[in-house]
């Protein structure tokens, strides 16, 4: 009688004898495999699941225009007090999607909402919660700031003429 007893190969193996390598499995499935040639434009929305073919470039800037990234106030950097505090004269609003026409001077600033234009003569937003506000029509800000702050640039995230996607993109 035997002191071993007769087995066939498992999981529990190290390994199993029969079973393809790497190389040989890779090769299997490509042989079951047909490159695509043909290529179609589709609507965005019909396209969802479908391989990208070519470059897709970005025909605008995203963000379309420069704007602010937080409500606040915003203002011409070179005006930050370099140290203690200063007073500014609020001389407009400026909402996300309406553009503000008037020129931000010394000692002026412009009430400022997330996602506006940043308005002529401003670079930097300060934002409100670190403004002391005095009244409806003055703030003062202090010398934390710095210039170009809380600022979205015309095309950080996306510049115009840029690839978006590459071609093999799901």
């Amino acid at each position: 009688m035997s002191k071993k007893v007769k087995s066939r190969p498992s999981c529990a193996d190290a390994s199993d004898p029969h079973a393809l390598t790497v190389r040989q499995a890779v090769k299997s499935i490509q042989r079951t495999l047909s490159q695509i040639r043909e290529t179609e434009l589709l609507p965005i929305r019909d396209a969802l699941g479908r391989v990208i073919a070519e470059d897709c470039i970005s025909p605008i800037d995203v963000p379309s225009h420069t704007n602010s990234a937080m409500d606040g106030y915003a203002l011409n950097g070179e005006d930050l007090p370099a140290d203690g505090v200063r007073n500014y004269r609020v001389i407009a609003t400026a909402f996300a999607g309406q553009t503000v026409e008037q020129v931000c001077e010394s000692g002026q600033c412009i009430r400022i909402m997330t996602g506006a234009p940043m308005p002529p003569g401003t670079d930097t937003v300060v934002m409100q919660e670190q403004t002391e506000k005095l009244g409806d029509a003055r703030v003062r800000i202090d010398s934390r700031h710095r210039v170009g702050q809380n600022v979205r640039q015309a095309g950080e995230d996306i510049a115009r003429g840029s690839r978006v996607f590459e071609p093999g993109r799901l």
